[in-house]
């Protein structure tokens, strides 16, 4: 099985129930079919780029499954025969993009936990970073050249 996107845009019209209702459809033909629904994203309603049957606004959702493709097609079908149902885009996930993705949230979560450990004993805040360190020295400097500066221009006592 080969993991799938599958983004639709649905008419603003439309109720939450309604919109549950496509979704829950949208994953039983998954299942149904011997997928496995990996993640849901409900967009809601955002604005469109352009009208599209004179609406300025859609409702968009986001489904990450693995499936096989003729359950694919299937799914495919009954979307073009949802009158509400504007557009849909279906993309199958490159397995070396996905093996990066799960390499990155890897080192996202070490990285994470790290910071954790590191700054158990002391406020972030109190240790400034290498450029904020550097600005406030050369700022330091500066005000010793300009107090230096003018004292050279009084007279000596």
């Amino acid at each position: 099985m080969r993991q799938y996107e599958t983004m639709v845009l649905l008419s603003p019209e439309l109720s939450e129930e309604v919109v549950e209702e496509r979704i829950s459809a949208f994953e039983s033909q998954i299942t149904e079919g011997g997928g496995a629904i990996l993640k849901v994203d409900r967009w809601g309603k955002k604005r469109l780029a352009y009208p599209i049957k004179r609406q300025r606004h859609g409702i968009y959702f986001l489904i990450t499954y693995e499936s096989d493709f003729p359950a694919v097609q299937e799914i495919e079908r009954q979307l073009r025969l949802q009158e509400d149902t504007w557009r849909y885009m279906t993309v199958r996930m490159d397995p070396a993009l996905l093996r990066k993705l799960a390499k990155n949230a890897e080192r996202a979560e070490a990285r994470a936990r790290m910071e954790g450990r590191r700054g158990s004993g002391r406020d972030s805040e109190e240790r400034p970073s290498g450029r904020e360190r550097e600005r406030k020295e050369a700022d330091s400097r500066k005000e010793e050249d300009s107090g230096k500066e003018a004292d050279k221009g009084k007279p000596e006592k």
